[in-house]
């Protein structure tokens, strides 16, 4: 099964951010601090993103972990975190049944969608054609039936978006943020896709109105830190939006997600985040494990 973050309740941070940037750190514990729900910090990791290295919760003690070894930091090992050993010094991961999922993969491009197709829920994740690089020994075909092996979903539908290569990454956490479904049961994301070349975008575009109800991000202006504000941290509770430092379009990202997320009511916040976001290139969503 899937889990999308809607449906989570606890955050975890790595413990080298927290000592890092503590000031961040107390905002943004300030507001999960309102919610009485479980956060804290994972240590013995080599940097700050959990998302991109910590397994996946596919059931209430089940999670999926898959080998993060990226191409983009083969030149700087230091900074490749041992998930295992992270999980062995983490006291309530040891009850956890881990399944393999003998695959490269960043955490970052995961991003999971539910429908319903009037019988039952359909289930969805998104990545980027980064994956089928970085495992060339695996054709697409292969890498979907372990994908729906490892996470008990036979019918898992894989949405592949085009890899831009100027995005070294090739996360899609900065590009698709699920919102839930409509009427009809088709999932809909919002999607920044601003960003990128106008043909790139336009096969992105494509692929993702095959599968959702696609709504883009609308904002009077787009820099290169826009991506930031579909990068945010949700959970069951609350949703916490990376501000930029643009009082415009900050306000305008926080507007939107208020529109479009209704069921959160006032439990939507925004932090400041623009000097972290532009020293590191990450955001919300890449620094947190959220899990039930």
């Amino acid at each position: 099964m899937i889990i999308p973050e809607k449906e989570k309740t606890n955050v975890l941070f790595s413990s080298l951010f927290i000592s890092h940037y503590p000031e961040l750190y107390k905002q943004l514990s300030d507001i999960m601090w309102n919610y009485h729900k479980g956060y804290g910090a994972v240590c013995h990791t080599k940097d700050y993103w959990v998302r991109d290295f910590m397994p996946v919760q596919v059931d209430e003690d089940v999670f999926v972990k898959f080998t993060f070894n990226p191409d983009y930091l083969q030149d700087k090992k230091r900074y490749i975190t041992d998930v295992d050993k992270v999980i062995k010094h983490c006291p309530f991961a040891q009850e956890y049944k881990i399944v393999n999922l003998p695959i490269i993969l960043d955490g970052g491009n995961l991003v999971f969608c539910k429908g319903y197709d009037g019988l039952d829920e359909t289930a969805d994740v998104v990545m980027t054609e980064k994956v089928l690089v970085e495992n060339p020994s695996l054709c697409k075909e292969q890498i979907e039936m372990l994908f729906r092996y490892a996470f008990q979903e036979p019918n898992l539908i894989i949405v592949w978006l085009p890899w831009d290569k100027e995005d070294t990454f090739g996360h899609t956490d900065g590009i698709v943020r699920y919102i839930g479904y409509n009427t009809f049961g088709k999932p809909r994301v919002l999607v920044n896709l601003e960003l990128y070349d106008e043909e790139i975008a336009e096969q992105m575009y494509d692929v993702l109105n095959l599968y959702f109800e696609v709504i883009e991000l609308k904002l009077s202006e787009y820099n290169d830190l826009s991506w930031a504000y579909i990068n945010c941290l949700q959970t069951q509770d609350f949703i916490i939006i990376p501000g930029i430092g643009n009082a415009i379009t900050d306000a305008e990202a926080l507007k939107q997600y208020r529109e479009l997320f209704p069921e959160y009511k006032d439990n939507i916040f925004m932090v400041q985040m623009r000097e972290f976001i532009e020293e590191h290139g990450g955001a919300l969503n890449c620094l947190t494990w959220t899990i039930c």
